[in-house]
């Protein structure tokens, strides 16, 4: 049961196995999303070293060689930088600590892209495997890795961890699958429960017809329906969503209006910013606006005030200013500029260090040597906690049971291969169309 954030009501919440609601205060600048602004100070951090590019000498068996296969183009990109410096620091923090087995690991590096440009998508997988990586990090797309999967998982079997995948129907795919985001369900439960404390009843959905978008509506409209409410318009069965590929909206703006809704959720990617503008030149009220994951990000170009008091919600944990410290100077030394966002940075980097560990309790750094320890390194049988790579190496060497956690303070690995607890960040909109952290909720 989740308690309104501002008094008005108390909410029924179904589908998740518990729900609290962790108050952390507001943080300016201070989110896992998109947030150009004031940033940690790098001064007194030691930026360290990229890992090597893995190359065909390196042994399969001896060497972690990470594939990662994250958004470096099209519509999801902005999502990139969060987790590529999430996996880069990782893999050096790592290195620093002597190594998977001993020796330093290697990455190949890929564009996983967008749906709409699944050529990329598939050659970034063909050359992964064709490696043989130890795992694949990645994809942040549901609909991109729903597409390459089958690929992945198809015998000997690879490894694939996602930092951010969401779609329901993830859970349980394949005994090769992971992900350290909670799944749709959860984040709906926090959107839908948000809408509806704020004394909202008549929610208007704008949604792209992509598996991501329409899992997410599903479960956002169960929410809303059974704490008293109605969706006017994009509702499940209705045909009402609108192709990716769409670039105006001003009759879709026509449309959800004239149900007369008391709030409208956006639901859709870079689609989003397009909107937005038709929403504000229909008059609509925007900061009765509500954003998902796949759009929660800085507006810059948007006239200032344009979302102010707007909301939305993400999966992942607003990440502590000494994480965020060193993912920043990891980025400016190995990409060379500066970090804008923070987006899955912490799942992204709890990925990898799971991966390694499992690596070393597995004795090999291969895929079929990595996937029985991942469930139990995660927690899963209750081992010792341990919060680091190097304090966790020692016991899984030893063969101990441990339990890692990282920054992304993520429960252990369930029977579907999901996070048993994650953690949903609620966000409103500032007079910049930047966003400020308001609260998480533990699901």
């Amino acid at each position: 049961m989740i308690k309104t954030l501002r008094g008005r009501a108390t909410l029924t919440i179904v589908g998740v196995t518990a729900l609290a609601v962790a108050l952390a205060g507001c943080a300016n600048n201070s989110t896992s999303g998109s947030t150009p602004g004031a940033k940690p100070s790098t001064s007194t951090v030691a930026a360290l070293p990229k890992a090597a590019t893995c190359t065909s000498s390196d042994d399969a068996t001896t060497t972690f060689k990470l594939g990662t296969f994250l958004p470096l183009t099209g519509s999801l990109a902005f999502l990139g930088p969060g987790a590529v410096s999430g996996a880069g620091l990782a893999l050096s923090e790592i290195n620093k600590d002597g190594g998977v087995l001993g020796k330093p690991t290697c990455t190949i590096d890929t564009d996983s892209s967008d749906t709409d440009n699944p050529t990329i998508g598939n050659s970034s997988i063909a050359k992964l495997l064709q490696a043989k990586v130890s795992a694949i990090l990645g994809a942040e797309s549901s609909s991109v890795t729903e597409n390459v999967l089958s690929k992945v998982t198809a015998s000997p079997g690879t490894v694939m961890i996602s930092p951010a995948n969401t779609d329901d129907k993830l859970t349980g795919i394949s005994k090769w699958y992971f992900r350290t985001a909670p799944n749709n369900t959860v984040e709906a439960n926090a959107l839908g429960s948000q809408i509806i404390s704020d004394g909202h009843t008549k929610v208007g959905i704008l949604v792209f017809n992509d598996p991501y978008g329409t899992n997410l509506r599903d479960a956002t409209q169960k929410i809303v329906e059974k704490n008293g409410g109605t969706v006017t318009y994009g509702a499940t069965g209705k045909g009402q969503e609108f192709p990716s590929t769409q670039t105006t909206f001003s009759s879709d703006v026509s449309a959800v209006l004239a149900t007369k809704p008391d709030a409208i959720v956006i639901d859709a990617f870079d689609q989003t910013q397009a909107i937005i503008t038709a929403l504000a030149s229909a008059g609509w009220t925007m900061k009765n606006t509500y954003f998902v994951d796949g759009n929660l990000s800085a507006y810059p170009k948007l006239a200032p005030g344009t979302l102010t008091g707007a909301q939305g919600t993400t999966q992942g944990v607003n990440p502590n200013s000494a994480f965020k410290a060193r993912l920043d100077a990891w980025y400016v030394k190995n990409e060379g500029k500066k970090l804008t966002t923070y987006s899955y940075a912490a799942e992204s980097y709890d990925a990898v260090m799971l991966l390694a560990l499992s690596a070393d309790a597995g004795k090999s750094a291969t895929s079929a040597a990595i996937q029985p320890k991942m469930l139990p390194a995660s927690g899963s049988t209750n081992g010792t906690v341990c919060k680091t790579y190097a304090a966790c190496l020692p016991l899984a060497n030893a063969g101990t049971d441990f339990h890692y956690t990282g920054p992304s303070s993520i429960g252990p690995f369930n029977a579907g291969h999901d996070p048993s607890t994650g953690y949903i960040g609620i966000y409103k909109y500032n007079s910049t169309n930047n966003f400020d952290f308001v609260s998480a909720v533990k699901g």
